[in-house]
């Protein structure tokens, strides 16, 4: 059983069973929006094909648990795969690691017969870069860019690490979009998801100023936050954050993403001035309002604002108007409110990354271009020397790049019998 598990673990088939299941799941990652709220995902899919993507939790693939298994178990076949590999490439290299005969020497297609009695003078000239890796009393066993042999291992470690990285950042990382208005600070940014829940950055985001600028055809040219970060109510750190030009503070990036326009309205309210903005809620005396919804245009009146309020416990709802005289000014229960103005504030959308897996993936990426620049740009020769009757015979063989050995060979054994 133990060993049926292992072999199933470890076989070339379930490594490309799996790598076929991450990739196609990763495709339905990129189609489906990822994350986006309820009524995002009716408004592009019916209710039934919305219900099949939640239940396979196709709307969060890379946080599912049967992805994250997927990887795992790729990671444990990679494992088993390289550590099987290595285990006989090691046993097969110390097999490997001796002098064949005169007869087997002379076979090889690159070897050439030197008429010596001094074996050591040919070493000390062939040695010139070769490392000794065996020697025996009827000659001497050369070899060069050993490392080459190990690239292919080297690029599955670094597979490893990167899957490591990965899992560690979808585990443990968070991503997640915060909303400022001028002057505003928060202390919490908002996961996008069928919930929206906010979790603690660990410390504070103020904007202190937001600026945007248009080219003359009406496109943003530019928007920039200037954001302060504020630990123990203090200001430890302040940055403008543009488009590409990310605050970064202890492991967290914050993007500038977006902006826009948030309305606030300016009412009377029996003498006082109040300001509320959309979902706000005023209470006094009794009286409970609660701004509702807005429209830049109603109709031919211009914008107007409904608010909702109680009425002997019964909800009501009413319009104020901006334009229209008559409109602006209403009585609720027995208090004279009236609309003074609608004002735009803009306001900024800021994207916070926070990924602990991101330098263990850069080491992964970095060890990979490692393991290629060896597994293409070197490559693995030996040279054999063995003693015959009448002299020494020099054999070469060079596991890959034939072409460029046999001109170092060549060069080898023209320095040789030159001596």
């Amino acid at each position: 059983m133990g060993d049926n598990i292992y072999k199933l673990l470890a076989s070339l088939k379930t490594a490309i069973f799996l790598l076929s299941f991450i990739a196609m799941t990763s495709i339905s990652g990129t189609v489906i929006k990822q994350k986006a709220g309820i009524e995002e995902y009716l408004s592009a899919y019916s209710e039934g094909t919305y219900r099949v993507i939640h239940f396979f939790g196709l709307d969060d693939v890379y946080h599912s648990p049967w992805f994250l298994a997927a990887i795992v178990l790729f990671a444990i076949n990679l494992t088993l795969c390289t550590f099987g590999r290595f285990k006989r490439f090691l046993k097969t290299r110390k097999g490997s690691l001796n002098l064949p005969d005169e007869h087997t020497l002379s076979a090889m297609p690159m070897h050439f017969f030197v008429e010596t009695t001094s074996a050591g003078h040919v070493i000390n000239l062939l040695k010139t870069g070769y490392k000794t890796v065996h020697e025996e009393e009827s000659g001497v066993l050369l070899e060069k860019g050993a490392v080459a042999r190990y690239g292919t291992y080297i690029i599955h470690v670094s597979i490893l690490i990167i899957l490591a990285g990965s899992l560690i950042g979808l585990v443990f990382g968070h991503k997640g979009f915060v909303v400022l208005n001028k002057g505003e600070t928060k202390s919490a940014m908002t996961i996008r998801g069928r919930s929206n829940k906010e979790i603690p950055l660990g410390f504070a985001l103020r904007c202190k100023d937001f600026k945007v600028s248009f080219y003359p055809g009406g496109q943003p040219k530019d928007y920039v936050s200037r954001i302060e970060v504020i630990e123990d109510n203090k200001v430890v750190k302040e940055k403008d954050i543009r488009v590409n030009d990310p605050l970064n503070h202890r492991g967290t990036y914050v993007y500038q993403a977006s902006y826009g326009a948030a309305p606030s309205f300016i009412f009377n309210i029996d003498g006082d001035e109040v300001v509320l903005k959309e979902r706000d809620t005023y209470e006094k005396d009794g009286l409970i309002l609660m701004i509702t919804r807005f429209e830049n245009a109603i109709h031919d009146f211009g914008p107007g604002v409904q608010v909702a309020y109680l009425d002997r416990e019964e909800p009501k709802t009413v319009w104020f108007l901006k334009n229209v005289e008559r409109l602006k000014e209403r009585n609720i229960r027995g208090i004279n409110i009236r609309l003074e103005d609608i004002k735009e504030d803009l306001y900024t959308g800021l994207e916070v990354s926070r990924d602990p897996g991101v330098w263990i993936v850069w080491t992964g990426f970095a060890s990979i271009l490692f393991g290629l620049y060896i597994n293409f740009f070197m490559y693995y020769r030996r040279i054999y020397i063995g003693k015959a009757p009448d002299g020494i015979i020099v054999a070469g063989h060079a596991f890959r790049n034939q072409d460029a050995f046999r001109e170092e060979f060549e060069k080898m054994k023209g320095r040789v019998l030159s001596q």
